[in-house]
């Protein structure tokens, strides 16, 4: 009889603390995608194939080098997914990782010879927020944004097959999601 209340009260603990956890890194956080304008960022970025898992290691690399040299801080990286990885052959998806220039703009030309540059088009797109407390925060957001998105996409015509844009606001401590809208013509 003890050590089943021992037991109990372990596992309870358990789930507790994974409760905690979960509502912690955004588990709980309500999605809601809305269209709107956005857009104008100075990118610069390393063209990426294969698994994405590798975009943290991108990302940190493009950082790195920044700082180390061309003295350049940034508080955003991202990510822009092109294909989905489960219609897709994990060593074919292609995306661009690497951080959002926030000042130094004047460096831009001299970036290019080690990056790839490009402003990101001001336009229309789906987004949608999700807290970032850490890299379960990323997790939970691939498990509950991308439904969302999708989910908004084929309910009002849009083509899902689009990239999708993930932005790591490190200073403001959320991810945004940005989908491209294209009708699909009937």
């Amino acid at each position: 009889m003890r050590a089943a209340k021992i037991t109990l009260l372990i596992i309870g603990s358990l789930l507790l603390v994974l409760f905690l956890i979960y509502g912690y890194y955004g588990g709980f956080y309500p999605v809601r995608a809305e269209i709107q304008q956005k857009g104008g960022e100075v990118l610069v970025y390393q063209k990426m194939t294969g698994d994405y898992a590798q975009s943290p290691d991108v990302s940190d690399k493009v950082y790195n080098k920044l700082l180390r040299e061309y003295n350049i801080t940034t508080t955003r990286g991202f990510g822009i997914y092109y294909d989905h990885p489960k219609t897709t052959d994990k060593d074919s998806l292609r995306a661009d990782v690497g951080c959002i220039l926030e000042s130094d703009f004047e460096k831009v030309e001299h970036l290019r010879a080690d990056f790839e540059v490009k402003e990101y088009p001001n336009d229309n797109y789906l987004v949608a927020d999700f807290p970032f407390k850490g890299m379960p925060s990323v997790i939970f957001g691939i498990m509950k944004v991308y439904p969302a998105l999708n989910t908004y996409v084929e309910e009002n015509g849009y083509d899902p097959n689009t990239p999708v844009m993930e932005i790591w606001d490190l200073s403001n401590n959320k991810i945004e999601y940005r989908k491209e809208l294209v009708k699909i013509q009937n």
